[in-house]
């Protein structure tokens, strides 16, 4: 096997709000340039779950046109229902049930991630977890501005054990990594994860930290027990030793590969405190080179509602989010360098995205980002950035382009960007295609910006959600789909 991919949602291609586009991700542009074949990985019919923001602002779009007028109001909450109520029924009650077979006959997929996954899902989350979870969840009829019950269980489930054989109701992410590294070998692995173990702190504008405490480590509870507890950002010393049972877990499988010639690439924590989600409000503040906000609320508002509502970070707690991240990264790179000590020659090998997404995000740096893009990216027009997304009613891009509706996750753009920065190291690693080494070059961008629907088709209704706060409102509701 050329390529296997562990991870969260970055790795799914999840985006606006839902799962998934893997078929643009930046794993399957990578499998592309390898010549990976075959290279599977599911799809998610009827925007996927949780919701899909974009299909449903395509909707509102297609019926309103570039804006709502006074008297539609009164239509808009039904037609967004109607656009929740389709992925309701397929995945509750239809064809995409928990109880349903993926149709085609695949066992597994070469992508094993799925949006959600802290460090230690990826042994702890498998398919009799999510059944039970799924079993556990309430409401099994159609509910207003419902969202499928139990999605981030229903969307591992369908990852993990897309036949759902009763044999493999104990597989996890590491478990089909070992299968793989055992019966045909595995030559290189993406492995990114650790982001979901900070990332609810700007989905819920609130910090709840694990306990830092010696005799019991989050990852070594049960999985109901710990997310019990409602942890959205670990204790540096939690996630220390989280991550180091996960690197020892890679390094065991991995010594006994059927694959002699193997690497392991592993992707660094993004800083998410720059995700356009949490929108920087009131007096900016330059520490250690970066500029920070007095406060952090939705991106749709402004500094009043960060102080009428209970929707807020703190300076201080986007600076404490920030410096536990940094710690994470510190972590594992060291593990990266004991476990390359270990083996003797260099098998695992740093992806920074921390550094890429610090070095793309537009405010972070003061509207002066200093990545350096691939040259294809010099002349394009209209230019894309970190912002959140807008286009205005004629259908042209105001800012954005890189990240999704959710304002979290990259579109194919940002995938492209990457799968660039894998390519670059994977190309120094000495990964070989065709007898030459890999060329990140060898990525089609005109074939990615055109796959772009967010930038290749704007969407024209975009200014209600700046202009109308009733309507990002009820859009701002529905993350809370994100935890179900």
């Amino acid at each position: 096997m050329k390529l296997f991919t562990m991870g969260d949602s970055l790795a799914q291609g999840f985006r606006s709000l839902s799962s998934a586009r893997t078929d643009q991700c930046y794993s399957t542009l990578i499998a592309q340039v390898l010549q990976a074949d075959p290279y599977r990985y599911p799809v998610w019919p009827h925007g996927g779950l949780p919701v899909d923001l974009e299909r449903v602002m395509r909707r509102l779009e297609a019926r309103y046109g570039g804006n709502i007028r006074s008297f539609e109001w009164l239509t808009v909450l039904q037609t967004i229902n109607d656009v929740l109520d389709e992925s309701e029924t397929f995945y509750e009650r239809g064809e995409g049930r928990e109880n349903t077979p993926y149709p085609g006959g695949d066992r597994f997929w070469h992508n094993a991630a799925f949006w959600g996954a802290t460090v230690a899902d990826a042994w702890q989350v498998t398919p009799a977890v999510c059944k039970q979870a799924i079993r556990a969840a309430k409401g099994r009829r159609d509910e207003f501005l419902g969202v499928p019950n139990a999605s981030y269980y229903r969307t591992a489930l369908k990852v993990l054990n897309p036949q759902l054989d009763p044999a493999l109701d104990g597989i996890s992410q590491l478990g089909w990594l070992e299968h793989h590294a055992r019966a045909e070998g595995v030559e290189n692995l993406l492995l990114w994860l650790g982001a979901n173990n900070a990332l609810a702190t700007v989905i819920q504008l609130r910090i709840q930290q694990t306990p830092n405490d010696p005799r019991n480590r989050p990852y070594r509870l049960g999985y109901f027990e710990r997310d019990s507890f409602g942890w959205n950002l670990w204790h540096p010393e939690d996630f220390a030793p989280e991550y180091e049972h996960l690197m020892n877990e890679v390094t065991r499988i991995m010594a006994t590969n059927k694959a002699q010639d193997w690497r392991v690439f592993v992707g660094t924590v993004p800083e998410v405190t720059i995700a356009p989600l949490a929108k920087g409000v009131g007096e900016t503040y330059e520490i250690d080179g970066s500029i920070y906000y007095k406060y952090y609320t939705y991106f749709p508002f402004e500094e009043e509602f960060a102080h009428t509502s209970k929707y807020q970070l703190s300076l201080q707690d986007a600076l404490h989010i920030d410096r536990c991240i940094h710690r994470y990264n510190d972590t594992i790179k060291s593990l990266v360098k004991a476990a390359n000590a270990r083996a003797g020659k260099p098998r695992f090998f740093i992806v920074d995205l921390c550094k890429a997404f610090h070095d793309i995000a537009w405010k972070r740096n003061d509207a002066q980002p200093p990545y350096q893009y691939p040259s294809g990216f010099e002349f394009i027009y209209p230019k894309v950035d970190s912002k959140y997304y807008h286009a205005d009613e004629t259908g042209r891009l105001r800012q954005g382009g890189l990240i999704g509706l959710d304002g979290v996750h990259p579109g194919a753009i940002g995938h492209g960007l990457m799968a660039w920065e894998f390519l670059k190291v994977m190309r120094d690693a000495g990964v070989k295609v065709d007898g030459a080494d890999i060329n990140p070059d060898a990525l089609d961008w005109s074939a990615i910006f055109a796959s772009d629907s967010l930038y290749s088709s704007p969407i024209r209704i975009m200014r209600e959600i700046y202009q109308n706060t009733r309507l990002a409102e009820t859009l701002l509701k529905l993350l809370d789909a994100w935890k179900d």
